[in-house]
């Protein structure tokens, strides 16, 4: 770089000026709710397409057809994700081809969906769904993604749904994973129908909590890392398949399911990860998120000061940095506070490392209001 110079090897005077920007640096814009989602479609097989809007889904994929014929179902994934506060989805179609050219009737394998998914999590999401598929292997296949991925420095949840109608039954199929949000009830859907004098009707629909999953990952993709999805309403949403009493929602939310229920319109009761069910540290989305956005901004600033010199200049210009960051965090109200600390030992320069200490005191939402009333 011409403006990096080696003052040693001057030979023919003049003025030379060497200029250290690394004061200047900054985390930048990081994304929180950019969803992936692969599904079953009548075209625009074999690329991602990003999408803003319903009508450019429609346009990309084709209309979806009846649920019952459940051929092609993601186009009605998006519209859900869309009613719900989605603004950036990549989605990707299901070749209806095998690998030899051969049309497929069974296309939606997990080696097939997971190829899928393999390119998405290439691109910028950080909430994946798969309604089409049933509780358990969108669990298992999502969970392995997210798992993955957090180990290669990608971090992302995984909306998944439940497929069962009773209690125990739901229950049942949660698997407990801080990056896991495990939805229910099912919800009840109008689609359009061409009756047998050729008319469009509207019908009513039942699509299982695996479509509510979808619903709920386009209501987080609006919200902030610091707000809960606790008691927010669902737009997209007007009516569930089932309602559930006071004893069973408590059991569900003891049991780590994100439960809805129509009370001034659908709304989300409590915002659970599956967590919930063991009492572990990210049982509250929020929480999850939170950290997840410290991590990516740390790991942005982080990665900028990668082969610049360890000395106690850089190393102050890299806390300096990582301090905005987090500054703006504070302002946000996603942290109530935190401390910092980059130092390095002559052991550290020399094996090439800067350590970087971080303690972090994440905002809490209200879950509950406790009232002590005393009369007088």
């Amino acid at each position: 770089m011409a403006e990096d110079i080696d003052f040693g090897s001057l030979v023919v005077p003049g003025t030379f000026i060497r200029v250290r920007a690394e004061g200047l640096i900054s985390a930048g814009g990081i994304s929180t709710g950019n969803i992936g989602i692969v599904g079953t479609a009548a075209k625009g097989y074999g690329t991602t397409e990003i999408l803003t809007d319903f009508r450019s889904a429609v346009n990309a994929f084709g209309p979806y057809d009846s649920f019952e014929t459940k051929k092609h179902n993601l186009v009605r994934a998006l519209e859900l994700l869309f009613a719900n506060g989605a603004r950036t989805i990549y989605a990707r179609a299901l070749a209806p081809t095998d690998a030899e050219g051969v049309e497929d009737t069974e296309t939606f394998t997990a080696q097939n969906i997971n190829a899928q998914f393999a390119e998405l999590v290439k691109d910028d999401v950080n909430i994946l769904v798969l309604p089409e598929s049933g509780a358990a292997d969108a669990s298992t296949i999502l969970r392995a993604l997210v798992e993955n991925n957090e180990t290669h420095g990608k971090d992302m949840m995984a909306i998944v749904g439940t497929d069962q109608s009773t209690v125990a039954n739901i229950t049942g199929q949660v698997t407990v994973n801080d990056r896991l949000v495990f939805c229910a009830p099912g919800l009840i859907v109008k689609e359009p129908r061409t009756n047998q004098a050729g008319k469009v009707d509207m019908v009513e629909v039942s699509l299982p909590g695996t479509y509510t999953a979808a619903a709920v990952a386009g209501l987080l993709s609006s919200l902030s890392v610091a707000t809960s999805p606790t008691n927010k309403g669902l737009p997209g949403v007007t009516k569930l398949g089932q309602t559930f009493n006071y004893g069973e929602l408590t059991a569900l939310i003891n049991g780590g399911v994100l439960v809805l229920e129509n009370r001034g319109g659908v709304r989300i009761v409590r915002g659970v990860t599956t967590e919930q069910k063991d009492g572990l540290p990210f049982r509250q989305i929020s929480t999850r998120r939170i950290v997840d956005f410290a991590k990516a901004g740390v790991r942005k600033v982080g990665n900028t000061f990668l082969g610049r010199l360890n000395n106690v200049r850089v190393r102050k210009a890299l806390q300096g940095a990582i301090q905005g960051f987090l500054d703006t965090m504070v302002q946000g109200e996603a942290l109530t506070g935190y401390d910092l600390e980059v130092t390095a030992t002559r052991a550290d320069e020399i094996a090439n490392r800067a350590i970087v200490n971080l303690r972090l005191r994440p905002t809490f939402s209200i879950d509950f209001v406790a009232v002590t009333l005393t009369l007088e």
